[in-house]
């Protein structure tokens, strides 16, 4: 069994592997010789992956951590909320297809690019794959967890470009991408027959436990309502931006692109972050002084490598962007900067500790607060400031909503900011990011 540092990184570096794939494809496509255009057919697939599983999957795992540790027969379990991840998928996945036209068009997202069925395919087994490795994480299989994330993400990397390279089209890349998730599947279900038969030593469970696992996974998704929703209206705020772009600038595909471009997370926040999320979520749980005290630690500790990161990145930037994307989206550099404040706000933790004391019912509120937030501040910005306003719109809702879930939880349990971060250090680095941001602008 892996230590909690293990795990911790095994997690983080699960998350960067599949972030950085998606990277390193947006790197390589305009050097495969694709238009903005054919670029933003391909962004817009994966913002449609985005709005159709971003919710009720977030909400679910969210859910699933914070109960998995009080179930006895949690193998058994487990294994049921995988499979029940899949049927949720697939039901999904087939309702979206019977209304595809419809979806392209609410979401301005021009017509269907040929092939988009594969990529209904590809998300068929991505997101139950999601689920394992948390699964992977969570009975302390580090090692089967890293090489599980490096196998995903080097068949998508390889599945999107090499049909690209050898001068196949988009199409193509699709059905590539379909084919290697067929592959996928084949090995998440010989590891989890594996993982079966490496719990044979525990002893069997008796009818009654498997009874109740049963009873656990329809308990699991009355808990994982309240927030499946916060997050669905969570999901619908990141959703927001692109979809009041095509909006504003009448479904552009080409300006679609580059604020897909300058507006992206950077791989290494989000995966330190949700990797150190799902292993101390739990402990939250069971222990909540114990929890907390965690949760400052390691949250300090992901202060000095992010921030440190995100202030090179800013000071850098201006003279490696267009080596990186090219001349072609040239145009994001001042996007990209501005965005790279969101880094204050995914480094606020109060969603957790929330979660953990069952204070989630009425989160979906804050949640539809930055949505209405977001959209008054766009309207405002983007007649004057363009793309630059309406990534600075999202920064600004997204920060004030973590301070107001910082308030609501120091309000409801009487816990403040200092018992699970380091105030004066956080600020001190928010006020770096401004000076770097001023100096090298």
């Amino acid at each position: 069994m892996a230590t909690t540092s293990t795990l911790i990184r095994a997690g983080q570096y699960a998350q960067a592997a599949r972030q950085g794939a998606v990277i390193l494809v947006a790197l390589a496509l305009p050097r495969l010789g694709l238009d903005r255009g054919v670029i933003g057919e391909w962004e817009g697939l994966l913002y449609l992956g985005y709005i159709l599983g971003f919710g009720w999957l977030s909400g679910l795992l969210q859910a699933y951590l914070a109960t998995v540790r009080t179930t006895r027969a949690s193998e058994v379990y487990s294994r049921r909320v995988l499979a029940s991840v899949a049927v949720t998928a697939a039901v999904l996945l087939a309702v979206a297809a019977g209304v595809h036209d419809w979806l392209f068009e609410v979401l301005k997202l021009g017509a269907p690019p040929a092939g988009w069925a594969w990529f209904f395919v590809f998300l068929l087994v991505q997101w139950p794959g999601l689920f394992f490795e948390q699964l992977l994480q969570i009975r302390g299989r580090a090692g089967a967890l890293a090489g599980f994330a490096t196998f995903s993400a080097g068949g998508y990397v390889l599945s999107v470009v090499l049909p690209l390279y050898f001068g196949g089209e988009l199409a193509d890349s699709l059905r590539w991408l379909a084919g290697f998730s067929g592959l996928k599947a084949v090995v998440i279900v010989a590891a989890g027959w594996w993982l079966q038969r490496a719990k044979k030593g525990a002893g069997p469970l008796v009818q009654s436990e498997v009874e109740k696992s049963s009873a656990s996974v329809r308990l699991l998704w009355r808990t994982a309502r309240p927030l499946m929703l916060y997050a669905t209206v969570g999901g619908l705020v990141t959703a927001f931006d692109p979809w009041f772009v095509n909006y504003w600038y009448a479904d552009d595909e080409s300006l679609f692109a580059l604020f897909r471009y300058g507006a992206r997370d950077i791989p290494f926040v989000t995966a330190v972050t949700a990797g150190m999320v799902v292993v101390v979520l739990p402990q939250l749980t069971e222990t909540l002084s114990g929890g907390l005290a965690q949760l400052k630690k390691s949250s300090t500790r992901l202060y000095h490598w992010i921030f440190g990161g995100v202030l090179l990145l800013m000071a850098t930037s201006p003279y490696w962007w267009v080596l990186a994307f090219t001349d072609l989206f040239a145009e994001g550099l001042p996007l990209f900067r501005v965005f790279l404040f969101i880094t204050i706000s995914r480094l606020l933790f109060p969603m957790p500790v929330l979660v953990a004391l069952g204070y989630t019912r009425g989160l979906w509120l804050f949640s539809l607060s930055e949505l209405i937030c977001n959209l008054v501040l766009s309207v405002l910005f983007a007649p004057g400031l363009g793309l630059w306003g309406i990534v600075l719109a999202t920064v600004v809702a997204d920060i004030l909503n973590k301070v107001v879930l910082m308030y609501y939880l120091w309000y409801q349990a009487g816990i403040g900011p200092g018992r699970y971060m380091n105030i004066s250090l956080f600020g001190g680095y928010c006020m770096g990011l401004l000076l770097v941001y001023w100096l090298f602008s």
